[in-house]
């Protein structure tokens, strides 16, 4: 099975179940029953995100080896992510092009999609002279690895009155978590 085609069908099934989660979100409060139908339940999805991100505990051992919640540390998905976001805010273009695979896909809202590491250094160059990205927060709010060498992360980011959810895949090289997709959308 190719590369491509993997990390495809994983960004399908990772997009499906935040999308759920998204919709059932938007129309109130109604998050955690979404996220009980569109994934198997385990003893560690009961928290809320903010909870997991600042705890700094690790997540109870689940035993769903396909995909299990993350939390923080070196080496870990998360850690690529807030790398990532650092590097944004500071507007260090290198580092930025950096956390992404060498074969990475980026598709940002009202933006091409860029697909080898020269349309995404020019992508982001001129997000980052736009300037809006040094003012920005961002949030993660969901980790999850899928075996050994991919995870999926859920973050949302806001610039002034803008909001973006993204959604990363990430894969192992080497020792290090690199971005191969991204994709963000405003929500409706």
């Amino acid at each position: 099975m190719s590369k491509i085609f993997l990390r495809r069908g994983l960004l399908l099934a990772a997009v499906v179940p935040a999308l759920l989660a998204a919709g059932c979100a938007a129309g109130g409060n109604g998050t955690q029953a979404m996220k009980g139908a569109a994934s198997p339940a385990t003893p560690t999805e009961e928290t809320s995100p903010t909870e997991t991100e600042t705890d700094g505990e690790s997540p109870e051992e689940t035993g769903n080896e396909s995909a299990t919640p993350t939390d923080t540390g070196a080496g870990l998905p998360r850690s690529a992510i807030e790398d990532f976001f650092s590097a944004l805010k500071s507007g260090n273009l290198d580092q930025v092009v950096g956390a992404f695979a060498s074969t990475a896909v980026v598709e940002l809202d009202g933006a091409a999609t860029a697909e080898s590491s020269e349309a995404i250094r020019g992508l982001f160059q001129k997000r980052l002279q736009a300037g809006g990205e040094r003012q920005a927060t961002h949030t993660v709010e969901d980790v999850r690895t899928i075996g050994d060498k991919n995870a999926v992360v859920r973050s949302t980011s806001k610039a002034g009155n803008r909001t973006h959810r993204e959604m990363f895949l990430l894969m192992k090289d080497g020792a290090e978590w690199k971005i191969s997709e991204l994709m963000n959308n405003q929500p409706s």
